[in-house]
């Protein structure tokens, strides 16, 4: 893993964990909501069934006081009583007792509560704009409502639930036009938004720890990851350079006699397979030892280097193959016939020759030259390498009889 590889998967591994993260915190809002909805839910539940309790025992008669007067909108008969003792009862009906218990339910936990209609009796019963729009949802068919919206300055989670008229109601509402099973109205429940929003809030903290520690777990694992890897790749790239010095000839850094072996064997047995030409160059620097002896080991060496350099550069494809045979010689493999092969080598004696590498001693010309024995076979089972290489050699011999600086194709 290299560094560039190491900062793009701690970017990607941070957005998964970003990503999880928002979702996560999106989820929990929304789980939040429900609760909240839910909740107000089962307050509405808990009112309709206070409220039946209520209209099944026609009502409860409290004495009348400055916080019980009687409900001026109550059309029942039996509204007010006198007892024996000469005091004064007065009827709670569900209406009223609804609306005392939200004034208590409010100032002790700040949920509100609130029976509505769109056409009410007592103006305390009004509908805000909200609760209109369930009212108005409720005549077509709905049976609750809700949302989020505003009272006052605060936020609230608001639901309103559709109060259906039932028997016991008729004691009270006897008005003509009512029945059994019609919408009369609905009670809406407001749920601070504060007290989810402190439920989420400690959420949130405990979701940002623990992301934070996965992050954090994370890079860490790409670190010692990436870490591994260096040192991984630090002891392959040692021991790749010491195989590569295994098989290089440390003078010319072309393949050495090692690598030839292994090459050619490989490479004459998949032509034996498939039955094509491989060729073979000999190459011989001419007059080499003069050289040396008139300019000395370290410009023969340099001399060798750059025949080297020369020669490998017309050597591209994997099937070919430069190698440092042995001294001065050269030797080149490579997968093609006798035309081919024979144009190549006179290629490369042109571009040796073309260096003007001064020899002081060479006794054809004024330059360092290269002389070249070139051989074709078609592998097959009765027929070895060596041959091949007997016959490149062969001519290289008659190349160098024959004036050197020079390129001889066996005639056998």
């Amino acid at each position: 893993m290299k560094a560039t590889g190491f900062l793009l998967f701690s970017i990607l591994w941070l957005m998964l964990v970003g990503l999880s993260f928002y979702y996560q915190v999106e989820d929990d809002k929304k789980y939040g909501q429900k609760i909240a909805y839910k909740q107000a839910e089962m307050f509405f539940q808990h009112i309709v069934l206070m409220r039946q309790w209520n209209a099944d025992h026609g009502g409860v008669y409290v004495p009348v006081t400055e916080q019980n007067q009687p409900n001026p909108y109550l059309n029942a008969t039996t509204r007010d009583v006198t007892t024996r003792e000469g005091q004064t009862l007065t009827l709670i009906d569900p209406a009223l007792m609804t609306r005392q218990l939200a004034k208590m339910e409010e100032s002790r936990s700040h949920i509100r509560f609130h029976i509505a209609s769109l056409t009410p009796m007592d103006p305390e019963n009004k509908a805000d704009a909200w609760e209109e729009k369930a009212l108005q949802a409720f005549t077509q068919g709905w049976k609750s409502y809700e949302g989020l919206t505003d009272i006052g300055n605060q936020r609230y989670f608001r639901y309103m639930g559709a109060l259906v008229l039932e028997p016991t109601c008729l004691k009270c509402h006897n008005e003509p036009d009512y029945k059994v099973g019609d919408v009369v109205g609905g009670i809406s429940v407001s749920i601070p938004s504060a007290s989810i929003d402190d439920f989420l809030s400690v959420r949130l903290a405990w979701l940002k720890q623990s992301h934070l520690l996965i992050a954090a777990i994370g890079l860490m694992a790409l670190l010692i990851a990436y870490w591994a890897q260096e040192r991984l790749n630090k002891r392959l790239t040692k021991a790749r350079s010491h195989l590569q010095l295994a098989y290089l000839d440390s003078l010319t850094l072309l393949p050495n006699r090692r690598y030839y072996d292994a090459f050619v064997r490989r490479e004459w047995k998949r032509a034996t397979r498939h039955h094509y030409p491989l060729s073979m160059i000999m190459i011989d620097i001419d007059f080499f030892k003069a050289y040396n002896d008139n300019l000395g080991h370290v410009e023969g060496d340099q001399c060798l280097r750059q025949v080297a350099r020369t020669l490998r550069r017309y050597f591209r494809r994997s099937g070919d193959l430069i190698a440092r045979y042995g001294g001065e010689e050269f030797c080149v493999v490579a997968a093609c016939d006798s035309l081919q092969i024979m144009q190549l080598a006179e290629i490369l004696r042109m571009a040796v020759e073309s260096m003007k590498l001064p020899h002081p001693e060479s006794k054809i010309s004024q330059y360092v030259t290269i002389s070249l024995g070139v051989a074709t076979l078609i592998p097959r089972e009765n027929i070895e390498f060596g041959d091949l290489l007997l016959h490149a050699d062969r001519a290289l011999y008659d190349a160098k009889h024959s004036g050197r600086n020079r390129v001889e194709k066996y005639r056998g």
